[in-house]
């Protein structure tokens, strides 16, 4: 029992200073440079997964620029359809959209190629994403075509707006000009119509009439006569005969030396002894004279 129990012990010994001579698994050369191998990894997949995420948002920013330069190009090429009122404001406008969508193309332009870097950055051939790169480039260059062929378009346009502004502005000069001669036509129109419709009257007393070279009268008996009106100097009172219908004549036993249809017009008493000349048809009255001479009492 005693020879067992030594022999368990001197094992045991043994297993303790084997244990103590071999080296931990943590220290040894291959684990280490396992562990080195996996940190290495870890750090790409790190940076891949950076990258990656990078690459979208970059995708995703030049979806949204494709976005905002075809409403920005839907304006401009609506803007560009409209007919002008004011063609300095027009212009202004058109050019302003024109440089905000060649800034647009700019800033896309600077994506795609954030995202080629991002690309040659990785050290690895992805066709997927080169291909996609290249579409993106591709709609780009369609993009900035179609905006030089409407920056064509506009410019034409502005030619032509400028041709008819300056017809416009001939014609308002010609409109003007008519106007001035219509309102001349006008004036003269009515100075002819007021001197058409302009009638005068005089009335006095036999002796005033002669003394006013209205009216001469050769002996006792003779009834007399009317001289040349238009020679005469007298003070003849004249008015529009559109707008007279009654003329006072200051006096009574009236006698018109003058020319007029009896049935255009009547002789009225006033409340002062007096008589008016009432005119019933004042385009008839003074169709055959416009000169109105009266012979009156007092």
């Amino acid at each position: 029992m005693k020879r067992f129990i030594n022999t368990i012990a001197i094992f045991a010994a043994a297993a303790a200073l084997l244990s103590a001579c071999q080296p931990k698994v943590e220290e040894s050369e291959q684990y280490l440079q396992l562990q080195s191998r996996i940190d290495s990894l870890n750090k790409v997949n790190k940076q891949l997964k950076a990258n990656y995420n990078e690459t979208l948002d970059i995708l995703n920013d030049i979806e949204a620029g494709f976005s905002e330069i075809s409403t920005e190009e839907h304006n401009l090429v609506a803007l560009s359809l409209e007919t002008p009122t004011d063609t300095v404001s027009l212009r202004d406008e058109l050019a302003n959209k024109l440089d905000k969508v060649k800034s647009k193309i700019d800033k896309q332009q600077e994506r795609i190629n954030n995202l080629q870097a991002q690309l040659s950055k990785s050290n690895a051939k992805n066709k997927t994403l080169t291909a996609t790169i290249g579409r993106l480039q591709q709609e780009l260059d369609e993009k900035t075509n179609k905006i030089m062929e409407l920056q064509n378009t506009i410019k034409n346009q502005n030619i032509r707006i400028d041709e008819l502004g300056n017809a416009v502005a001939s014609l308002e000069k010609d409109v003007a000009g008519l106007k001035d001669k219509n309102a001349s036509q006008q004036l003269t129109i009515s100075s002819q119509d007021a001197r058409l419709n302009t009638v005068s009257y005089i009335c006095g007393t036999e002796a005033e009439l002669i003394e006013w070279g209205l009216f001469e009268k050769k002996g006792l008996f003779d009834s007399g006569r009317l001289l040349d009106l238009s020679r005469t100097a007298a003070d003849f009172k004249s008015f529009d005969r559109r707008r007279v219908g009654e003329i006072p004549t200051n006096g009574h036993k009236i006698k018109l030396l003058t020319p007029h249809p009896d049935d255009s017009y009547t002789i009225e008493p006033a409340e002062d002894g007096t008589e008016s000349i009432m005119i019933t048809d004042r385009e008839h009255f003074w169709s055959i004279s416009k000169f109105l001479v009266v012979r009156v009492k007092r």
